[in-house]
């Protein structure tokens, strides 16, 4: 079921960034190509190395491509899907019913920072290019990795010189359009750390093209599992 109980952030325009033709094009690529290959290799870990059923939370959902596919493949049992545009709520939910999955997704439109009071904690929290469309990395980073029971999965761009300049000249082009958004290349030292200070270690770690891809896990999760 729908809720609306939080706005999206007012330092960004996600709603006219990611409108109805943004997150159309993106729904199409997912249901003919599946997953692009970071998201891909972002739950490869999950599929390879634990069994369901998991409860998932997934951040700044997008399309929905990668909570459909971890139902679809078997390892979640249900997903909780925030996202601060209304359009790719929309596409998600429209997925959801083409592969009869609408039941087990929850959608939550808004800022997952505001929201996280009022949103249960998960066996994994995925964040895929999330944080790199959000200034404050503590506030988000650190409001999911709460929610984290046994993963947290995100991907995020890597520290590079050229990773740098691609996200800077892609701000300039958006200043140039006046799009209120802008994108952010977080330290992976920050990352890290506010991870660690949850009770999280880093388990898998590696890269595909401007994307980190990094999981942790809470010590003790399996065993309780």
């Amino acid at each position: 079921m729908p809720c609306t109980c939080c706005e999206p952030p007012e330092f960004g325009d996600y709603e006219g960034m990611f409108d109805t033709e943004w997150a159309s094009r993106e729904a199409d690529a997912y249901e003919r190509n599946g997953l692009e290959a970071r998201a891909e290799r972002l739950i490869a870990y999950l599929l390879e190395n634990c069994t369901g059923p998991l409860r998932v939370l997934d951040v700044g959902s997008g399309a929905g491509g990668v909570h459909h596919e971890l139902l679809r493949r078997g390892l979640a049992e249900s997903a909780v899907a925030v996202e601060a545009s209304s359009a790719y709520i929309a596409a998600a939910r429209e997925i959801g019913e083409r592969l009869g999955q609408e039941s087990k997704v929850q959608y939550v439109h808004g800022d997952f920072t505001a929201a996280a009071e009022v949103i249960s904690s998960a066996d994994a929290v995925i964040l895929d290019r999330v944080i790199c469309c959000y200034p404050h990395l503590g506030q988000l980073l650190g409001a999911s990795a709460s929610k984290a029971e046994r993963f947290l999965a995100l991907s995020y761009p890597r520290e590079r010189w050229w990773v740098r300049l691609a996200f800077g000249l892609f701000n300039v082009y958006l200043k140039i359009k006046r799009k209120d958004f802008r994108t952010f290349v977080h330290p992976h030292s920050e990352v890290h750390s506010i991870a660690a200070r949850d009770g999280l270690t880093q388990v898998h770690a590696e890269t595909e093209g401007f994307w980190q891809i990094t999981v942790y896990e809470r010590a003790g999760s399996r065993s309780a599992a």
